[in-house]
């Protein structure tokens, strides 16, 4: 009977599932499977697609390379590798791999073009996790009629040191999720998926990095829709707060010593990933950042090079509250309790936002620990009763916080629909109770709605009641109604049947995801409104980084920035009858920068006396004789080496060597597949092909000369 009954949902559905389906995408031909969901429903399955080049050797820390396409029909029926990680909650140890960059895609349709698209980014603090089924399972949400689109990106080191330099600019991570939401965008119609309509969400890092999706430029007009859970861009964990530095301590707890970052990036490309992510791990465990929220290497402000592209070069609360965002419908909430993590020190200083700039133990300092302590505490703050209270202020101060913040200025700059949700439910599905036992907390928690979103294997020997069954139905409808028109509440019904109000510029209202739904505002009210004070008293949005202009620290003769202004010649010509004296500067510069702006060219007039005289050129070297309307022929590259040699003797002490010096290969490392086999061979020392010297200073001096009719 179940059978027939598939049989005639999939001929409505377009026809019978092929049980090998066959897509064809920009690269080549993928081979899917067909999947069963645990209501009995089939969809079909398309897993481990590249949507990169593998980020390997050379291509270590650096933005994701378009991918290759293969030969015949590939293989998509399993899982590609999650990114080389230390995995906190099952083995607790290395796994994963550098190749790691793929995608998952599940349907219900191949025929046209018309499915809502849903790609969820993963959480796990930058650090961890992936897109894999073993913790997002997509049966549930597909059977509503969506695309869903999983994926695995750089997480750690691998995917976030940044040098400030244009090769190593960071957010390499963030750049992977661009890239495939670029292959998405391209070929997300061969799947049945409708290009046009694209809902981005995720939870925690991946909440963090939606929100910051929709504030950069490389996803303009890429995302139709959001939806932020758990973490935003505002979070105190989210950005780093000394790149540089952080590159420098992992290098260093690796073994390298060195300040230049050349350096430290040859060493290490040498250095395998498992070293890499096992010093990472040692450097900053998981508990430190769950209570100090400290990232060393989330994401950063870029620094501006020419034709590299960057996810954010000035402060995200800058482009917030200017309004330079998406303007998109957004779905944002939280959990009612984030985190429960071991209280390691009784001074609730360390809950003041650094961004605050308040001075450690002055008055005012004090001051506000007492006003926090009398808001968060029942009883004393350091008593076994009070952990949910202390909880509470975690969560606040690694989640809550930021969220309130986000939608208080989103809301002034946007005319499109924010809607905003407190997860409160407590069933056998909250992931939460098998990552966390004993702590007797009635609360939601971090994670806790992925359970009643996604399938887990957490949930293989759990028994759902009727009453979780109910709520996993409603967050089901819930996100896909909202991926579907904007609006997570379209229509009422049994599962739905309280209309959900956006936020306004007054009020702040929400949905309470409880046992029963309901509407409210002002969510933790009390609380909010004294972050708000404070934030208004002390917050300066001024200091914070508008754009980064922090120089990598290198060996004089690899610096990008340093430009070197040499004045070579003055010639003195005759237009519209007034003598002018031209100025050609020779500019050295690194080859980072451009070389194609033209000579620099001071016009000034001549002082010429009351009585008529001749003019006559200043005694110097570099001036020639006064020359005639016509310009003479001007000199060769080698004439003006010359005249540079006279005019300034060598140059090659100033500033650094006018030339770089090629540094010669001292470390050969092959690195190993897990085969065994050599994936790359990575010379440390050795310069990028095309870093070169570009003197283009005599370029433009030749160029200019025969712009006005001079030849070679």
């Amino acid at each position: 009977m179940i059978s027939a009954v598939n049989e005639f949902l999939d001929d409505l559905r377009g026809g019978r599932m092929m049980e090998a389906p066959i897509v064809t995408v920009d690269q080549g031909q993928l081979q899917g499977k067909v999947v069963t969901s645990p209501t009995g429903k089939s969809y079909y399955s398309f897993q481990g697609i590249p949507y990169a080049k593998p980020p390997l050797g050379s291509l270590r820390f650096q933005a994701p390379q378009p991918p290759e396409p293969w030969d015949g029909i590939r293989d998509a029926t399993s899982e590609g590798c999650v990114s080389a990680q230390v995995d906190p909650y099952i083995s607790k140890s290395f796994t994963g791999d550098e190749n790691c960059l793929f995608l998952n895609v599940y349907t219900t349709n191949l025929d046209g073009a018309f499915l809502p698209v849903m790609i969820y980014i993963h959480g796990g603090g930058f650090r961890f996790g992936s897109g894999n089924s073993n913790f997002y399972g997509a049966d549930f949400l597909v059977e509503k009629d969506v695309v869903i689109v999983t994926l695995n990106y750089r997480c750690g080191a691998l995917g976030f040191l940044s040098l400030n330099t244009s090769e190593v600019p960071g957010n390499a991570g963030i750049k992977d999720i661009i890239q495939a939401i670029r292959w998405v965008k391209e070929n997300i119609q061969n799947f049945g998926g409708n290009p046009g309509n694209v809902t981005v969400f995720g939870e925690s890092a991946g909440g963090v990095a939606v929100s910051l999706l929709t504030a950069s430029p490389l996803t303009k007009n890429l995302i139709s829709k959001a939806i932020i859970q758990s973490g935003t861009a505002l979070t105190p964990w989210a950005f780093q707060k000394n790149p540089i530095e952080n590159a420098k301590t992992l290098a260093k707890a690796l073994g390298c010593d060195s300040e230049d970052v050349d350096d430290i990036l040859d060493f290490l490309r040498a250095t395998s990933a498992k070293e890499i992510v096992e010093a990472y791990e040692s450097l900053g465990p998981h508990e430190d950042f769950a209570e100090k929220g400290v990232n060393l290497f989330g994401l950063v402000v870029e620094k501006e090079f020419p034709n590299v592209e960057s996810v954010i070069n000035e402060a995200f609360i800058n482009l917030l509250t200017s309004g330079r965002v998406a303007n998109i419908p957004i779905m944002i909430g939280s959990t009612t309790l984030e985190f429960a993590f071991e209280r390691k020190s009784d001074d609730l200083q360390h809950f003041i936002p650094e961004e605050l700039h308040i001075e450690r133990n002055s008055g005012e300092s004090l001051s506000i620990v007492e006003k926090i302590k009398s808001l968060y505490f029942k009883g004393s703050h350091t008593s076994v009763d009070s952990l949910e209270d202390y909880f509470q202020l975690v969560s606040d101060k690694l989640i809550n916080i930021g969220t309130h913040r986000y939608i208080n200025y989103l809301v002034q700059v946007t005319n499109k629909p924010i809607y905003y949700y407190k997860f409160d439910y407590v069933g056998e599905l909250n992931i939460s109770t098998k990552l966390i036992h004993g702590m007797g907390l009635k609360h939601a928690m971090h994670m806790d709605e992925l359970g009643y979103i996604f399938k887990n294997d957490f949930q293989k020997d759990v028994e759902p009641t009727p009453q979780d069954l109910k709520m996993r139905e409603r967050m089901v409808r819930l996100w896909t109604n909202f991926a579907k028109t904007g609006n997570p509440t379209p229509d009422e019904s049994h599962y739905l049947p309280v209309t959900w109000l956006p936020v306004t510029k007054d009020v702040q209202y929400y949905i309470n995801l409880g046992s029963e739904l309901s509407l409210g505002t002002n969510p933790d009210k009390e609380k909010m409104a004294f972050w708000d004070d404070l934030y208004s008293k002390y917050f300066r949005i001024w200091e914070q980084t508008e754009s980064n202009m922090i120089e990598a620290p290198r060996k004089p003769d690899v610096v990008e920035s340093v430009i070197e202004t040499v004045v070579i010649t003055t010639q003195v010509i005759s237009q519209d009858g007034q003598d002018i004296r031209i100025t050609e500067e020779l500019i050295t510069t690194a080859p980072e920068l451009p070389t194609s702006e033209p000579p620099k060219i001071i016009e000034e007039p001549l002082q010429i006396a009351e009585e008529p005289a001749p003019v006559i050129p200043e005694p110097a070297p570099a001036v020639p004789e006064p020359v005639p309307a016509v310009p003479e022929p001007a000199p060769t590259a080698p004439e003006l080496e010359d005249a540079k040699s006279e005019t300034f003797g060598d140059l090659s002490h100033v500033n650094g060597s006018m030339e770089r010096k090629v540094r010669t290969s001292n470390e050969i490392k092959m690195v190993q597949n897990s085969n065994g086999a050599p994936r790359d061979v990575i010379r440390a020392n050795d310069p990028p092909e095309d870093d070169l010297p570009k003197n283009i200073g005599v370029n433009k001096f030749v160029n200019f000369f025969e712009s006005l009719g001079g030849k070679k």
